[in-house]
């Protein structure tokens, strides 16, 4: 009984390093993006700790209530008499805190926008700081442009605690995340200010900071990592790490070209992320175990402030002139809705029915995908022996002809249908295999042989065909290197093959030499 011919298997080639990182995909599933302009700067966003996470996002005199659901304006408060400042909402999700251009505080009921508590007179200038203290619903601290750092209690008609000592003025606070001793008396305070520093506030010293750390510009911005020992300081177009055990730098971010405006920090413990918005129009995200870059976003104009939700379903980022993007993960249903509609444009595009298709395929394929063994009704019998016989695909062309020895027409013929690189690849490599690449290359003219050197031409650059690719070429260079010179155009394709084998060796002998200095700097630090 004669054996049945086997169908020749195409080459599965290794799999090239991914474009894109999975971080980088992870963030672009940041997408919807909705775009709204504010009547002035939008110079904080500040989203609620509670579910559903509410955000507050405050442009001139206006303080803003976002639905996270909708991404639409629910509240809008308005009570203040000069530009607002720093609307920050209370961990509960129940009352939200802003300052403004007088130096005026006041704290508002969010069911009613009622006022419950207004400050006002101790600060002497804007105060564009504020924080809620995260272990305590009634206290909170803010920093004003008059240079003092004031903490405050709702129950209290004054500030509890005022800290004197920096220079100029005050534009960030934030309470630093420890226990201990230091919690009962309210928790130890970070400020940024205009004077180059940024000092830790103990309420149990008094006015004189615990801790003072020195720069060479302005303190944008604050912010403490949840262990207690980090902090972060923008300074300039800089981000400069901190370890105050230590008392020491341990990290310098230094990949924006303007100023560093606005920092922020996911909350997924497992995979905690620093984000930096800057004047230059860009949010660069970092992974806190290496502060490297790990994807980053450009934006229309100058980043003032910006906001990751507690979910991180939703970015915010306030801009320069009123400008305010939101853009929202999707994820669930709503990310198989987006597809099917991706899909149906695609066929529309390529001038197709999506119902006509649909219909002839019975269902969507994610649609198919879900359903997948729902219809199962089980068998009626215990076991079931089909006898039929298989049906046996038919030989393609290219494949008679490997199969009776015409190498040549074998090659021509995969050459022609299409030309795709996986099955010319395996063409080749049973013709290498059987030593018959002579035999398929030989008695060619110049039409005939200028598929072959065009895909070699194409391919030399491909790490996975680079070493089969030459064998074709070694073999080519054997039979006709006598004919060079008898065709011009045979002659400028051989010139482009050159051309692209000499580009290759340049860009070898630099990745060569990047390799060495890598080699060098590990050594170093090793």
């Amino acid at each position: 009984m004669a054996v049945p011919v086997q169908r020749l298997q195409p080459t599965k080639l290794p799999a090239l390093p991914s474009s894109t990182t999975p971080e980088q995909r992870y963030w672009r599933t940041f997408a919807s993006p909705l775009l709204i302009h504010e009547y002035s700067n939008v110079t904080s966003i500040h989203f609620s700790p509670h579910a559903p996470h509410d955000f507050a996002v405050t442009s001139s005199a206006l303080v803003k209530i976002f639905s996270s659901k909708a991404r639409a304006v629910t509240k809008t408060i308005s009570r203040f008499k000069d530009t607002a400042y720093a609307g920050q909402i209370r961990r509960d999700g129940k009352i939200m805190a802003a300052a403004d251009a007088t130096g005026t505080v006041q704290v508002f009921d969010l069911a009613s926008r009622a006022v419950l508590r207004t400050w006002a007179g101790e600060h002497k200038a804007p105060v564009q700081a504020l924080r809620w203290n995260p272990r305590e619903l009634t206290g909170l601290v803010t920093g004003g442009d008059d240079t003092t750092v004031r903490v405050w209690d709702l129950p209290a008609r004054e500030s509890v605690t005022t800290f004197t000592g920096h220079e100029d003025y005050v534009r960030s606070v934030i309470y630093l995340p420890v226990g201990g001793a230091a919690a009962s008396t309210g928790g130890l305070v970070v400020s940024g200010s205009y004077d180059t520093t940024a000092r830790i506030w103990d309420p149990r010293v008094g006015g004189k900071a615990a801790m003072t750390f020195r720069h060479d510009t302005a303190v944008e911005d604050v912010l403490a990592m949840p262990g207690g020992t980090t902090v972060l300081c923008a300074t300039g177009n800089v981000v400069r790490v901190w370890d105050i055990v230590a008392a020491k730098e341990i990290a310098v971010l230094s990949n924006h070209q303007k100023t560093v405006t606005s920092l922020a920090q996911t909350s997924k413990t497992e995979k905690r992320r620093v984000l930096t918005g800057a004047l230059d129009g860009h949010v660069k995200i970092y992974d806190t175990a290496s502060w490297t870059v790990v994807h980053g976003v450009k934006y229309p104009a100058p980043i003032l402030s910006l906001g990751v939700s507690p979910d991180e379903k939703h970015l915010a980022v306030g801009m320069v002139g009123g400008l305010l993007s939101i853009r929202t993960r999707r994820s669930g249903g709503e990310k198989d809705v987006i597809q099917e509609r991706e899909r149906a444009m695609d066929l529309i595009m390529k001038g197709l029915d999506p119902r006509a298709v649909d219909k002839k395929k019975g269902m969507s394929g994610n649609k198919a995908r879900r359903l997948k063994g729902l219809d199962y009704k089980g068998e009626d019998e215990e076991m079931v022996i089909d006898a039929a016989p298989k049906k046996i695909k038919k030989e393609r062309r290219f494949e008679k002809d490997l199969r009776k020895g015409r190498y040549s027409e074998a090659l021509d013929r995969v050459l022609g249908e299409g030309g795709e690189p996986q099955m010319v690849l395996t063409v080749i490599k049973e013709l290498l295999y059987r030593d018959a690449v002579s035999k398929a290359l030989s008695n060619r003219d110049e039409e005939s042989l200028r598929p072959v050197v065009e895909w070699c031409v194409r391919f030399i650059g491909d790490p996975r065909m680079v070493a089969v690719v030459t064998e074709v070429l070694n073999k080519v260079l054997d039979l006709y290197s006598h004919a060079l010179g008898h065709s011009a155009e045979f002659d400028k394709l051989v010139g482009k093959l050159t051309k692209r084998i000499a580009g290759e060796v340049v860009n070898a002998r630099q990745a060569q030499r990047a390799v060495g200095m890598l080699g060098m700097l590990v050594a170093g630090n090793e």
